[in-house]
């Protein structure tokens, strides 16, 4: 039996988007003029594809494949480690990004491209989450409670170099 522990859903996500991404952040023209000057319509835009972003179940959202003891395995994505914390993440980053263009003499504001690099900026940044060695932390973070995750394989990056067994299993009355 498969227990899920409650995340963020897509409807969750935006709302969290919501309270950091408002009218009184400047909103890059180009993404108000394709919404008709409608700054809060741009927001719900942007909000909209980046949500898609971090949600899909592309390849590229791909985190970790996770070998459980009973030998069942399972494909953990980045939505299945959102988090309040990490949507305000994703706005931080974008703001920056919008800032820096416009140093560099780019347009103000910010727009749907600066938060979607801001998330595979977040994913990128998170692909180093796979090396604890407790995999009790794991199965609470995947849902599994009860099943051991023995192994655990992240998907990105260079893989042959990350995967590694979380736990070496010794039998009971082995003494060194």
């Amino acid at each position: 039996m498969k227990i899920k522990i409650e995340r963020p859903d897509r409807g969750a996500a935006g709302d969290i988007f919501r309270k950091y991404l408002t009218t009184q952040i400047p909103i890059a023209e180009s993404e108000k003029r394709q919404c008709g000057g409608d700054a809060q319509g741009a927001i719900e835009t942007m909000i909209a594809a980046t949500v898609e972003a971090m949600y899909s179940l592309s390849e590229e959202n791909r985190f970790l494949e996770v070998t459980y003891a009973n030998g069942d395995k399972e494909v953990l994505y980045f939505k299945d480690f959102s988090s309040g914390a990490m949507i305000e993440s994703v706005v931080r980053r974008a703001k920056k990004l919008a800032l820096k263009r416009l140093i560099g003499g780019g347009e103000k504001g910010i727009s749907a491209g600066d938060l979607l690099n801001a998330v595979r900026e977040e994913f990128k940044e998170n692909e180093d989450l796979p090396n604890t060695t407790n995999p009790d932390d794991w199965a609470k973070i995947a849902g599994k409670k009860g099943e051991r995750i023995v192994y655990v394989k992240p998907l990105m990056g260079d893989t042959k170099e990350k995967q590694q067994n979380v736990e070496k299993v010794l039998t009971t009355g082995h003494y060194l």
